[in-house]
């Protein structure tokens, strides 16, 4: 009777908790007709890093995904090749040429006519699509179309560009190895934009991912239902940044929260002469400390630091941490190699504590996967041998924490900058260990000499413990290679944890690049040795390497990790592999034993298929070899327009199986237009921008009554990836901008169809944060255009002169044209805006050619755009 009431009760529930999902499904779709509806082949819209060979040329490419093609922008693409084709989305045209003006190319998709190196084809239109932004051809049609290989690598959204002829932007790059100029990848150079501040405010509202699951899992005589609600928030509360995770068990009643307040300044601006970046309270991270203290990625607690938000943690390590919605995994890439993957944990954060830095480029890429077929990459990238701190610069952190083992820890660490090439760093730790309270200190040197970075750490403990390490970064044949020793005398601590045989000495060796695979191909690889000498006298040793390759479209990585703890030997290997074949992306894992036998632990395959309407069907197999058992999952996700939703199930050889569904949605207010923006990626933990255009026609860069706004302007994002144009309205959303660091939102003049006119200002730097829209405002006028010539007075007649500088005066007394006289003396400047200048010659250029002027001109551009016609400008040498 008691299992009849059970099954009875799980039935009641399953039938009210699917009842209360239809209900939220079918409001959902009611609440997305509010968005305009939704195409029928809703496109997955993606952001990929353009690479060419080691340089990346953008990370912030906009493209599209229409079932098994991905669509790139023809016009964005072309400007970052340095090829001159210039689109017309709104017309649907495109011109220019190739290379070579003898090579034209033009476009018209009305028409269905292409015409590329003078010859024309009849054009296929299933592979264009016309967007607001730019024209989108299908990668395998724009490859056969440019002189480029174009590879599209899903997986780690990465666009890999490989040229079949040499093109203008490659001998620019060559140009500046030569000269020693911007070789690191990546490069930006600062635009110096004028910051914008986004205020604070008490209370704003905020963004919200949500996600609501709910699943229903039999096994043996028992069967299992549960629901739940998750929701992450962000956005400003008491004029602070504030974020809240909720998780809530909605069978149960349980729910788990974690909140934090504080702000963060990447130009060190908070709390008067403490001059700090980051001042917060709540759930906060504690950093590690070396040879002392592991990261501890969550705990209750208070921080307080002034170091660089953009830099690692500490001299030669690097965490990284953040918030993952429930049912997401991340994998995360180092120097392009798999290095670790993690799934989501019920506080909703990730974390990759203390990873190794190595001497040269260390490039971060965490790709994270949802769980209805959602794709999204973060990537941070630095030069270990430009972190070095300026002479005379002190930096701090410190922070009080109850981590989540409800242990309490304070750390407070500092660096100081002594000369160039020296840095020192020390501090204290206290930290529970063994169920006592434990103190540290820790004392630290850091130079860099040429190639080498050199370190000697010192650590005590209240109980007399001592540590020592020397260590040496450098690179051999293009290999980083890291080495480093340590003597331990009764010291014990996270990283040398308290035993019966306790360790006296500890030695690495950490060896990571790339080889050559011909082709130009390059095989990423990686190998780390540690040995500990015990007290008695014996040795642990730990081998582990990692080779991975990407080769006709498949991506392959092979880890093996090889360990003798007194005398007992083990080993085992993990190889994983992935690609796509006819649009069906297909990926698997190998997990094998070496030693004490070979044998195989677990192989899992899936697959996964972009169907039509916008669902994406994704299937699997694991099969368990130590303890025989296959498990079978399928899914079926779609994406609503501006929403998740996803069905999965799985069977077990074991005679278990269960059935989910899951629904996601993340909103934000888009405050200038005042309505809401729901999408089915991550929103809250980053910012946005609302960005208007108008014609300003007073000049005040305030947008008046009357005033025009302008519709089809674009914009960059750091230089890269013109990610949004503005409606008629003359306003534009850009979304998922970076938190916490300067980014540069730019005007791209070329979006604007009247070359006459031009924006006031050409770009502004703002800090974006967690769930805030930041609101700009780009005001463009109709500009005027000036042209005269330059002449030398020679035996009082006059001769027309090149190569002279001009200058472009306004009434601040700065520099805001420059032109250069040709061989007849003629010289334009165009893009003039409306005020008054001077014109005048170069004073440097007179001073270094030994020339006297003999005037200059008093220019007014009206807020018309006049054109300003025979300006003349004379020279003569001074007399010997």
């Amino acid at each position: 009777m008691t299992n009849n009431h059970s099954v009875i009760t799980q039935l009641a529930f399953i039938r009210k908790l699917f009842v209360t999902l239809l209900a939220l499904l079918l409001a959902a779709g009611a609440f997305a007709q509010g968005f305009g509806p939704q195409p029928k082949d809703a496109p997955n819209l993606v952001l990929l890093e353009v690479r060419l060979d080691e340089h990346s040329l953008s990370d912030s490419l906009t493209a599209y995904q229409f079932g098994d093609d991905v669509f790139l922008p023809l016009g964005e693409l072309s400007k970052l090749l340095t090829i001159a084709i210039r689109t017309q989305p709104a017309e649907g045209r495109a011109s220019g040429y190739i290379l070579d003006e003898q090579r034209g190319f033009s476009l018209d998709v009305i028409q269905r006519e292409v015409n590329v190196n003078n010859q024309r084809e009849v054009l296929d239109r299933a592979k264009v699509k016309l967007q607001a932004d730019d024209i989108y051809v299908a990668s395998r049609v724009l490859s056969r179309w440019l002189p480029v290989d174009l590879d599209v690598e899903m997986s780690s959204l990465t666009l890999r560009v490989k040229p079949r002829e040499k093109l203008p932007l490659q001998a620019g790059l060559e140009r500046k190895e030569r000269g020693k100029r911007g070789a690191a990848r990546g490069e930006y150079v600062d635009p110096d934009f004028p910051r914008v501040a986004t205020p604070y405010r008490k209370f704003d509202t905020p963004f919200i991912d949500q996600t609501l699951g709910a699943d229903v899992r039999h096994g043996g005589a028992a069967s299992q239902t549960s629901a739940t609600y998750t929701a992450y928030l962000t956005g400003d509360l008491a004029g602070l940044e504030a974020e809240l995770y909720a998780n809530r068990n909605l069978r149960e009643g349980a729910t788990d929260l974690r909140w934090s307040l504080g702000r963060n300044d990447p130009d060190a601006r908070l709390l008067g002469p403490l001059r700090a970046r980051t001042a917060m309270i709540g759930s906060v991270p504690a950093p590690g400390v070396a040879n002392i203290a592991v990261s501890s990625a969550t705990g209750d607690g208070a921080t307080l630091s002034n170091r660089p938000l953009n830099q690692p943690n500490r001299f030669d390590r690097h965490s990284l941490q953040g918030d993952l919605p429930p049912g997401w995994d991340v994998e995360l890439y180092f120097n392009d190699g798999l290095v670790a993957f993690q799934q989501s944990r019920p506080d909703g954060k990730y974390s990759f504590a203390d990873l190794p830095l190595v001497y040269g480029a260390n490039e971060f890429r965490l790709v994270f996967h949802g769980p209805l077929g959602q794709l999204r990459v973060e990537r941070q990238s630095f030069l270990l041998e430009q972190s070095m701190i300026a002479p005379g610069q002190a930096y701090y952190s410190m922070t009080r924490q109850r981590d989540e083992s409800g242990h309490a820890r304070s750390v407070a660490q500092f660096d100081w900058g002594l000369t160039r090439q020296l840095s020192a760093n020390g501090g204290l730790v206290r930290l529970a260990q063994d169920g006592k309270d434990k103190r540290f200190a820790n004392l630290g040197l850091h130079g860099y000499l040429n190639s080498y970075i050199v370190s000697a750490d010192l650590a005590t403990s209240d109980g007399g413990g001592q540590l020592a390490q020397v260590a040496l970064k450098t690179q051999l044949f293009g290999l980083s290679v890291g080495a480093s020793h340590a003597e331990l005398k009764d010291f014990s601590s996270e990283l040398y944890l308290p035993s019966r045989d306790p360790i006296r000495s500890r030695d690495e060796l950490q060896l990571d690049g790339s080889l050559p695979a011909g082709a130009g191909a390059r095989l990423p690889v990686s190998l780390q040795v540690q040995r500990d000498r015990l007290a008695s006298d014996a040795q642990n040793i730990e081998l582990s390497g990692r080779v991975s390759a990407y080769k006709f479209g498949t991506s392959v990585t092979n880890a093996l990790r090889w360990q003798s703890h007194s005398g007992v030997k083990t080993a085992d290997g993990l190889l994983q592999a992935s690609r796509r074949v006819a649009g069906i992306g297909v990926s698997g894992q190998l997990q094998y034993n070496i030693e004490p036998h070979l044998s195989t632990s677990t192989l899992a395959i899936s697959a996964d298929k972009y169907l039509d309407d916008g669902y994406l069907l994704n299937v699997g197999v694991q099969r368990g070899f130590q303890q025989p058992e296959y498990r079978i999952t399928a899914g079926m996700n779609k994406s609503l327009g501006s929403f998740g939703l996803g069905v999965n199930g799985y069977y077990s050889s074991r005679g278990e199986y269960g059935v989910g569904v899951q629904l996601f949605v993340a909103m934000g207010l888009d405050p200038r237009r005042g309505r809401w923006i729901t999408e089915a990626q991550p929103m809250a933990p980053t910012g946005a921008a609302s960005v208007r255009v108008f014609l300003d026609k007073n000049q005040n860069g305030v947008m008046d009554p009357g005033e025009q706004p302008l519709e089809g302007a674009g914009f960059t994002v750091n230089g890269g990836g013109t990610l949004a144009r503005t409606g008629p309205d003359g306003i534009a959303y850009l979304n998922r901008l970076p938190v916490k660091q300067n980014v540069d939102i730019g005007f791209d003049v070329t979006t604007l169809e009247d070359p006459q006119l031009a924006a006031q200002q050409k770009g502004f730097r703002v800090v974006p944060r967690p769930g805030k829209v930041s609101q700009l405002d780009f005001a463009v006028s109709v500009t005027g255009e000036i042209d005269g010539t330059t002449y030398m007075l020679v035996g009082g007649e006059r001769r027309a002169v090149g190569s002279l500088e001009l200058e472009l005066v306004d009434a601040s007394h700065k520099v805001v044209g420059t032109a250069r006289s040709a061989s007849d003396g003629y010289f334009v400047m165009s893009s003039v805006l409306p005020g008054n200048y001077i014109l005048r010659l170069s004073k440097e250029q007179l001073k270094r050619l030994d020339l006297s002027d003999m005037g200059m001109h008093l220019i007014t551009i009206s807020p018309d755009g006049n054109f300003v016609n025979g300006r003349e400008l004379y020279v003569e040498a001074n007399p010997k």
